[in-house]
């Protein structure tokens, strides 16, 4: 009657997480295309640096707006987490200079 339960509890755990994780690394990648693409980065070279940090699978979008430009991340999950939640999603925004 106990093992069941443990089981389940340690199951939440791992995929709490693993959500939490891939959370992190979104916001990192998120933040640094950021600070790159103010800098005057190519935007080509900035989302393959955002991919790097977070993962291949991910999809970067980056939108200028009156100066300030908007990166945002979203990174797909296992398949074992889609009950739960398909992706988890970052966005950092940043002032271009110049």
């Amino acid at each position: 009657m106990v093992m069941p339960a443990l089981v389940l509890i340690i199951g939440i755990v791992v995929g709490a997480g693993a959500i939490g994780a891939t959370q992190l690394r979104a916001m990192d990648a998120a933040r640094a295309a950021a600070r790159e693409i103010a800098r005057g980065e190519v935007q080509t070279e900035v989302i393959e640096e955002a991919r790097k940090t977070a993962g291949e699978a991910a999809r970067v979008t980056i939108e200028d707006d009156d100066g300030y430009a908007e990166v945002t991340v979203e990174v797909p999950l296992p398949d074992s987490l889609a009950p739960i939640l398909d992706s988890v999603t970052a966005s950092a925004t940043a002032r271009r200079e110049g």
